[in-house]
């Protein structure tokens, strides 16, 4: 019996020796793949104080966001927008910047991104006019980064959202709490503490994850609203689409969130039509969906230019990766890691469909995401119509979404969907700070000198926003020379710490 006792305590100890080795090895990994181990770029080198500024002779978008006021002197000091003028007179010791045939717009938001560990991504944002992202799924560290930005260093203000909440008992609770932030709700009756910890703790909202249990899911939403703090995140397994209207959810994180629940309506797929039919169901149920999210006062992130990759990803990945700039994206992200499951490259790629895989089968999935993509836009097009919310997110660091870049794709992406230049700006300005409670979004006296310079209007074609000359960050002055070398280092700082071989996606 001595024996038997011995032998059953022997395989625990080395059972339980076995998961912390497989817990370390896959911690190891995600580490390395979230940038851990990659070159940080001198961020300081870039670092200026602010300074009293006059804008002369520019084009500013009016509050409203639906035109452009010409010939305006705009004045900031302290970090702040003192005074928008038409043809103003610049204030004793300013500097003085000719706007002459430019326009100034409010610095652009990105209303989802992951961090990840890798603080050269900040400098991709600036440079790419990008003054504030909210960060989904945050950490304690960058509740530290968001201090660090606001008593200086360079990067966009940070507006971090908690760990995402899910529930145990589920593998895939488990696979989430070793992969990525996440904090583990247990049960419904936990949700006021978890909620009231999270709050002392610093965090700007409160993010739900799609394995979250239905009645935590509802109770932490309830909570939130008695708390005053935002919620988005994910719709969990178990929501009916019919209870929309009774959400509670300040925003979905994703208007994947709900083309998923339809597709899970819409069982069996090709029984009940198959792709076209799948697009006529979308159409049919988009309405109630509206009025739904209307009633709710629920918003929708985007996150569409990434929906459009899926089918390239799955087909072509190769030429897929030469579409995006990948000098850019953090190295450890791209490369991937078995263990973790995880990568952008070939082989690693979650996307990319079999090298062997029958051609009919082959076929079928790429125009599966094809549908699903153009599903996303005729529910875009639907809630822009309906006046729901709209913010712009980008998903930034999933498989090809590179930080800063990505915002122009999805502006671009929103415009070729249906919204106007005018709507797409917005759900990346004003929108997106309205529903976060902070001071910009819009350029009037009094909100943050957070500001775009561009070389051509963005009411005409939303694709000019990437037309830099200047970022205004908290009233520093960042002209195109220093945006270049913020490029430069991150290029460089990424060259060194990759172990692939870029030219092949060049």
């Amino acid at each position: 019996m001595n024996y038997l006792r011995q032998s059953v305590f022997g395989l625990i100890v080395v059972g339980l020796i076995c998961a912390v080795g497989m817990y370390a090895l896959i911690q190891a990994h995600v580490h390395t793949i979230y940038g851990g181990r990659v070159e940080i770029a001198d961020y300081r080198s870039f670092e200026k104080p602010s300074e009293l500024t006059a804008i002369v002779n520019v084009n500013v978008l009016a509050p409203e966001g639906d035109r452009m006021l010409p010939e305006r002197t705009v004045v900031l000091d302290q970090g702040l927008i003192v005074s928008i003028e038409a043809s103003g007179a610049e204030p004793s010791g300013a500097r003085v910047i000719d706007g002459r045939n430019q326009f100034l717009i409010p610095g652009l938001i990105d209303g989802h991104v992951h961090l990840r560990r890798q603080p050269n991504d900040l400098l991709l944002y600036v440079a790419n006019g990008i003054t504030q992202v909210r960060q989904l799924s945050g950490r304690p560290e960058d509740l530290s980064l968001k201090q660090d930005i606001e008593r200086g260093r360079i990067g966009p203000a940070l507006y971090v959202a908690s760990p995402s909440l899910f529930s145990a008992g589920r593998i895939e609770g488990a696979w989430t709490a070793m992969t990525r932030p996440a904090l583990n709700v247990r049960h419904a009756g936990r949700a006021e503490a978890v909620i009231d910890d999270l709050i002392e703790s610093g965090y700007d909202a409160i993010k739900t994850y799609d394995n979250l249990d239905l009645e935590s899911f509802q109770r932490i939403n309830v909570i939130a609203r008695e708390r005053d703090i935002y919620t988005l995140g994910h719709l969990p397994v178990g929501f009916d689409l019919n209870t929309l209207a009774d959400i509670e959810l300040a925003e979905l994180a994703h208007i994947e969130e709900l083309i998923k629940k339809l597709l899970d309506e819409f069982t069996p797929y090709y029984e009940r039509g198959g792709h076209g039919g799948f697009l006529r169901f979308v159409e049919q149920r988009t309405p109630r969906i509206v009025s739904d999210l209307l009633e709710a006062g629920t918003a929708v992130n985007t996150t569409l230019w990434f929906m459009d990759t899926l089918e390239h990803q799955a087909g072509d990945l190769v030429g897929a990766l030469k579409q995006i700039p990948l000098e850019y994206a953090n190295p450890g992200m791209v490369e991937g890691s078995r263990y973790a499951g995880m990568g952008w490259l070939p082989g690693m790629n979650r996307f990319q469909l079999p090298p062997d895989l029958d051609p009919d089968i082959r076929d079928n999935t790429v125009e599966f995401w094809r549908t699903r993509a153009e599903a996303h836009k005729v529910l875009l097009r639907a809630l822009a119509a309906g006046n729901v919310p709209i913010t712009l997110g980008t998903d930034a660091t999933v498989e090809g979404v590179v930080p800063g870049f990505s915002l122009h794709q999805e502006l671009i992406t929103l415009q070729q969907s249906g919204l106007s230049p005018q709507q797409a700006l917005a759900s990346a300005t004003l929108t997106l700070s309205d529903l976060m409670g902070t001071n910009g979004g819009s350029i009037a006296p009094g909100h943050d000198a957070d500001l775009v310079l561009l070389s051509a209007n963005p009411l005409l074609d939303i694709g000019n926003t990437a037309l830099i000359d200047t970022v205004i960050l908290d009233g520093r002055i960042l002209d195109r020379t220093t945006l270049d070398g913020m490029l430069s280092a991150v290029r460089s700082a990424h060259a060194n710490s990759r172990n692939f071989d870029l030219s092949r996606y060049q």
